[in-house]
């Protein structure tokens, strides 16, 4: 009959083998999912560029004559294109003019009654 310490042992050798197997596909799962990230951010760089030279020379080819010359099918140029975020030009900053309408602090404070004999 095994004994106490045999019993324990033979489980942690079983538990070490599948703690060892479990250790690498976590690791490796890990490792793919950070590089699909990697490479999906890359892929939605990539269609906000093509999107943008779509947009910006709409007016010298169509999408359809884009889809021809570069053999890429126009269903997904066009869903590029609906996909993009628009680009945003700069803010220009504001001067500082103080608004003619806007109270200022002392003035918003009304004067309190008093009763003066």
């Amino acid at each position: 009959m095994a004994t106490t310490d045999d019993i324990a042992r033979r489980v942690k050798e079983a538990d070490s083998s599948r703690s060892a197997k479990r250790t690498k596909a976590a690791l490796l799962v890990g490792e793919l999912a950070h590089e699909r990230t990697a490479v999906l951010q890359r892929l939605t760089e990539i269609d906000q560029q093509i999107g943008d030279v779509i947009i910006d020379n709409n007016d010298v080819i169509a999408i359809d004559e884009l889809a021809a010359f570069t053999e890429t099918p126009s269903t997904d140029l066009e869903q590029i294109v609906s996909a993009r975020k628009p680009n945003r030009g700069r803010r220009k900053r504001r001067t500082a003019v103080p608004s003619m309408t806007a109270p200022d602090a002392a003035d918003s404070i009304a004067p309190q009654e008093t009763d003066t004999p």
